[in-house]
């Protein structure tokens, strides 16, 4: 069975489109990245290249990200902030909660994806 990816919500789009603009106004479902061109965007461990390198501050704030990934955390850097991620995500697997799938569904991509479908 093969997939076609280009049917997948924002899968063709030009990466001069991804690139532009300010970090903080667009729409991503899988990863958060705290950038400093971000206005809103505070960081508690240390910027490296324009994106933070998470810190123990910035933790708590992971507990209420919808998001799939994180960008990003260094061993090197306050080891400590990766293990405690490690562990929260551990027992999130293992102690499943109920998945709010209404974030997903709110993306302007997503929304835009479904109505061609629905053409």
């Amino acid at each position: 069975m093969s997939v076609d990816i280009t049917r997948a919500p924002c899968a063709c789009y030009p990466w001069i489109i991804l690139c532009s603009g300010y970090p903080d106004t667009k729409e991503f479902m899988a990863v958060h990245a705290k950038w400093s061109l971000s206005k809103n965007s505070t960081c508690a461990g240390k910027y490296v290249r324009w994106v933070c390198v998470l810190g123990v501050g910035d933790l708590g704030e992971l507990l209420t990200r919808p998001e799939f990934f994180v960008n990003k955390f260094d061993l090197e850097y306050q080891p400590i902030a990766f293990e405690c991620a490690e562990r929260w995500l551990q027992h999130r697997v293992h102690c499943p909660h109920k998945f709010d799938v209404e974030f997903y569904r709110r993306l302007s991509f997503v929304i835009a994806h479904n109505n061609k479908l629905s053409v």
